[in-house]
């Protein structure tokens, strides 16, 4: 029972009582529709040994790219006796907006009958896990109510927001010994020639070199072509609460972790091994692998990160470069602070080859900047320091991208690789 039966009780008690101390049996005759009220209402109230509901859910989507427009319905079956109300409501989960319908509704429903709540939401970046729906069972009048939590499960992942990139042309100086895409300065089997060495028992005969072997009898050679290879490649993602900077709804981070979704697709869909590893108040790491199944991996450690401050590691020195493989190539995307340079040296000591992808923090924020002449030397000598940290983490022959959110990422990414190919270092 609900605050409506007391109320009801008090008003046919005070009437009735009003009645008998005035003598006045208008007052008693008033105090009957409310009687009535109450005990139609009793009379019709659900009984909770007969009340049998069961709950399902379906998500337009298990897995989308946001911000997007998700679709929800959850089907309620009544498999007892009729219900003269039934009320359900569906939790609203953090970061859902609701853009159609209604996530809660109120009907009577027939024994076997199936009702459906439908509703819109439009989603941002992150994970929606629903586990269960509150039911509650009344009378018509809503005198008497049976509370019910009916398990109805799904769950959503919302990827960020990213740059589809075309291919990067990789040539790392170590590949893993399996067939991709990457000449790899190995004689085998490939299709640009590599050179021609004596035939050894097992060759194909198709490969011979006839003009080699005619001019030397009695031996056979057989022509090489280049081997191509796969990268291993770590993607490293600064996720610190420190270098997220915001701008309203915009963040800094948002961009960055764009940015690490991007290189991570293209990167698995040229059949590359991919690792993560995200530092925010603990370290996230995704263990490194192959395709789609890795891809879906890492778009759901990415839809669901936030960054995060821990004083225990501030610093990009804390991370622990031993759980990359000694041939991996590192992709570092972080705005830097001044504390993380011993992190660079650190890394080339390993024998790491490295790219380092850096959102510029104070293009991003300069329109957030007031306007005069001490703030605008301020952010000069705030930009000049970190040009030279820039410029004295190139010097350690690290590829270094200094990226103004607002301009497309690809071309910058594209033109670093190829650079740093030509110095044959990536």
């Amino acid at each position: 029972m609900n605050s409506k039966v007391a109320v009801l009780f008090l008003i046919i008690l005070g009437l009735l009582l009003s009645a008998m101390l005035l003598r006045n049996g208008d007052l008693a005759w008033m105090a009957l529709p409310f009687l009535f009220y109450l005990v139609t209402g009793i009379l019709q109230a659900p009984d909770p040994g007969v009340v049998q509901l069961q709950a399902s859910r379906q998500v337009s989507k298990s897995d989308s790219q946001g911000p997007a427009t998700i679709d929800v319905e959850v089907t309620v079956s009544n498999q007892g006796t009729a219900l003269g109300s039934l009320f359900l409501a569906d939790p609203l989960l953090e970061g859902m907006k609701i853009t159609d319908g209604q996530p809660c509704q109120r009907m009577p429903v027939r024994s076997g009958e199936e009702i459906a709540l439908t509703y819109s939401f439009e989603a941002k970046r992150g994970r929606y896990d629903w586990k269960t729906i509150q039911a509650v069972a009344s009378d018509p009048f809503g005198l008497i109510e049976l509370k019910y939590t009916l398990p109805a499960q799904a769950d959503l992942y919302v990827q960020p927001p990213h740059e589809r990139f075309n291919r990067l042309a990789l040539r790392p100086r170590t590949t893993l010994h399996a067939p991709g895409s990457i000449p790899a300065r190995l004689g085998g089997r490939g299709t640009d020639f590599w050179g021609v060495r004596e035939y050894h028992p097992g060759d194909s005969l198709r490969w011979l070199d006839w003009r080699l072997t005619a001019r030397h009898p009695g031996k056979f050679f057989t022509k090489e072509f280049e081997q191509e290879e796969i990268a291993d490649i770590g993607l490293i993602l600064d996720a610190r609460e420190r270098t997220d900077l915001r701008i309203g709804e915009s963040s800094l981070f948002e961009h960055a972790l764009s940015a690490t979704a991007s290189l991570a697709e293209v990167f698995l869909h040229q059949g590359h091994r991919v690792s993560l590893l995200a530092l925010t108040d603990t370290m996230v790491w995704v263990f490194p692998g192959y395709g789609k199944i890795q891809l879906n991996r890492i778009m759901r450690v990415l839809s669901r990160i936030q960054s995060g401050a821990n004083e225990m590691i501030n610093s990009l020195d804390y991370l622990p470069l031993r759980m990359f493989s000694s041939h991996a190539l590192l992709l570092v995307l972080s705005p830097l602070v001044s504390s993380d340079w011993p992190f660079f040296p650190r890394l080339r000591s390993h024998g790491y080859q490295a790219l380092l992808v850096s959102p510029d923090p104070f293009d991003f924020m300069r329109q957030a900047y007031p306007s005069g002449k001490a703030h605008e030397l301020a952010f000069r000598a705030a930009r000049l320091e970190r040009c030279l940290q820039l410029r004295d983490i190139a010097q350690l022959q690290i590829p270094v991208i200094d990226w103004q959110v607002s301009r497309p990422l690809y071309p910058l990414v594209s033109h670093a690789i190829g650079r740093a190919r030509g110095q044959r270092e990536m």
